[in-house]
């Protein structure tokens, strides 16, 4: 009978479900954040179905937009999903970071930072974007129709809550580092 490989890295330190729970959250949340973007604009008519309060369809529709405004809109709702989404992947090496025990390295805060600059960009981007998208759906339409829309929503507001997290824990990531390393230093 052969012989089971030992992995010491492994037993050293075990996998934290909580950890690989939230490792497969952040694959699923890519999936769920990207699918409809693209499903919206690939086949509108059946997403339709699902969601009704489609900015496009308030603005003439689906039907009556040119290629280019379908090009720039897709752009444009695309953008703030793909920074979410590269927020989500900058999350998937502070897990691994913390499944190996190294809470506090510098590593660690660096990639807390990282997700947490990436979603304020989200935010602004997914503020900004349903401007953008309203110039471009109206803008075929005869002077005077075209629209210019600002708007600040509660979830516009609610988007910044886990980019201010993020950026705190990294600041108590590297609080946690130094007072460690110079408890270290006294001992």
């Amino acid at each position: 009978m052969p012989k089971i490989p030992e992995y010491p890295e492994f037993a050293k330190h075990p996998r934290i479900p909580s950890l690989v729970a939230l490792r497969w959250l952040i694959y699923v949340s890519i999936i769920v954040v990207i699918a409809p973007i693209l499903w919206m604009w690939l086949d509108p008519n059946s997403y339709s179905y699902l969601n009704t309060n489609v900015l496009v369809e308030r603005f003439g529709g689906f039907e009556g937009l040119v290629w280019w405004q379908r090009i720039l809109g897709f752009l444009i709702t695309l953008i703030p999903g793909l920074l979410f989404t590269t927020a989500l992947c900058a999350l998937l090496p502070l897990i691994r970071s913390a499944e190996s025990g190294n809470w506090f390295d510098a590593s660690s805060e660096r990639y807390c930072i990282r997700a947490g600059k990436l979603l304020l960009w989200h935010a602004f981007a997914n503020w900004i974007s349903q401007t953008l998208l309203v110039i471009v759906l109206t803008s075929s339409n005869a002077s005077g129709e075209r629209v210019l829309m600002l708007s600040i929503r509660s979830d516009d507001l609610l988007g910044l809550i886990p980019a201010l997290m993020a950026l705190a824990i990294a600041h108590m990531m590297r609080v946690g580092r130094e007072q460690r390393e110079e408890l270290n230093e006294i001992v």
